[in-house]
């Protein structure tokens, strides 16, 4: 998640040798939010996919269902203190 929003030398947890604003920045990006769980998810999925150019389906897998299903499963889920544990989580830095 950090090396998306804030940059790859951030994700182990050093400082930052950007160059230029981080995606956090660039985007007024405070806390992580549902949407921003869904994109690393949909980020990884790609990542270890076989394929080497983006594309909205894969086969029978869309992406863009797949992030709206995390979304909306963390926005509808029942059990709120699991949810609020999960972003609590998430935003510990």
């Amino acid at each position: 998640m950090r090396h998306i929003f804030t940059g790859p030398s951030t994700a182990l947890g050093e400082d930052s040798r950007a160059t230029r604003s981080c995606n956090a920045s660039l985007h007024d990006m405070t806390m992580v939010q549902p949407e921003h769980i869904a994109y690393a998810c949909v980020q990884a999925r790609f990542g270890i996919s076989s394929r080497n150019k983006w594309a909205e389906v894969d086969g029978k897998f869309s992406y863009r269902e797949f992030y709206q299903n995390i979304i909306d499963f963390l926005r509808e889920c029942e059990d709120k203190d699991w949810v609020d544990g999960l972003l609590k989580w998430w935003n510990r830095y």
